[in-house]
């Protein structure tokens, strides 16, 4: 024991003092170099064996039991930091209860509320009053209650999300109140029921359950729908479907309904190469008859022409008579263009 005392002083020696050249002169100190051999703190049943840390003004622990701090206390397991008035923590089940003023950081979660209850290694609890926000998704919101299941999902219960910044100043222009939001960051989704979409205060969209993307990456489904009313078409109502084809392909397929006209389907698709890019859409009307369309309230829709083709089928009693077409593109926004050069074929007997 005296010879490891008298070996560890002298290399503390040997340490705390620079070492000098033959000619006894110190050395010149060299720049400092990066460590690249650091790795990131174990997650999931790796996790279990870092140690816990917890700060406090009063602390009551016993091993391998349980520890109590009250007092401006701080808990920190790995990546997981949790502040409160009081932490309790009970080592057999890894379970920390914290009351007043909870904070919790986690791998860029924030929450703050007034009561926790976590499993620490598995992340799975729960916040009561809870406001909370994800950096990486910049977006967030508050809840009655929020429940993690692990540190890739949760739901959370009478909740307000938005993607707007909050800056306390007021709400957000965009926000979703839902009863029930779940979050998967694994597959980027989430899912509100009774949801509620309001700008500006107001509620311009409710719908018992929507999906929506976390971040901006795209994603497949039902847009919003549009309704017209006019003396020529009557009532047309358009309801969007977006399709995430690829990530450098997408398309917009819109079914119609008008009330004296028919049915129809808006086509967009976009593309986008290193070489080229563009927008496709063009909606193709007819008439079929002996005189040629005086208007457009005379044609009926047909299809929308992309890059690929489309047959019309004809009645049997339409044989010998003149098929007249009009063309109009349509915009990324679904403004439509002018009407093309009246086009006209005999149909066969």
């Amino acid at each position: 024991m005296r010879l490891a005392a008298l070996a560890l002083a002298a290399s503390l020696c040997l340490v705390g003092r620079p070492t000098q050249a033959q000619d006894g002169t110190a050395p010149e100190a060299g720049p400092l170099q990066p460590i690249r051999k650091l790795k990131p703190l174990p997650l999931g049943d790796k996790a279990k064996d870092l140690p816990a840390i917890i700060r406090a003004q009063t602390l009551r622990a016993r091993p391998d039991i349980d520890a109590e701090a009250e007092g401006d206390v701080e808990f920190v397991r790995g990546d997981v930091r949790i502040r409160a008035d009081s932490i309790r923590h009970d080592l057999p089940d890894d379970l920390a209860t914290a009351r007043g003023k909870i904070s919790l950081r986690s791998d860029g979660l924030r929450v703050s509320g007034d009561e926790l209850q976590l499993r620490v290694q598995r992340f799975e609890g729960f916040v009561l009053q809870p406001d909370f926000d994800f950096d990486r998704l910049g977006a967030g919101g508050n809840a009655s209650r929020i429940d993690f299941i692990d540190s890739a999902r949760a739901v959370a219960l009478d909740a307000r999300y938005t993607s707007c910044p909050r800056d306390g100043s007021g709400d957000p222009d965009w926000v979703l109140k839902a009863d029930r939001v779940t979050i998967d960051l694994d597959t980027n989704e989430g899912v509100a029921e009774g949801a509620r979409l309001h700008f500006l205060g107001a509620t311009i969209l409710a719908l018992p359950t929507i999906s929506f993307p976390l971040s901006d990456a795209r994603k497949s489904g039902w847009l919003p729908p549009s309704l017209n009313i006019d003396s020529r078409s009557g009532v047309e109502l358009a309801v969007p479907y977006y399709w995430n084809i690829a990530p450098n392909r997408d398309a917009t397929l819109t079914p119609r309904v008008l009330t004296r006209r028919g049915l129809g389907l808006d086509a967009e698709f976009r593309y986008l190469d290193s070489r080229y890019e563009g927008t496709l859409g063009a909606e193709v009307w007819m008439k079929v008859g002996q005189e040629p369309p005086l208007d457009e309230s005379q044609l009926r829709f047909v299809n929308t022409a992309t890059r690929g083709s489309f047959q019309v089928t004809f009645p049997s009693e339409a044989g010998r008579q003149t098929a007249y077409y009009w063309l109009r593109w349509v915009s990324p926004t679904g403004e439509r263009g002018p009407w093309s050069a009246l086009a006209q074929a005999t149909i066969a007997a």
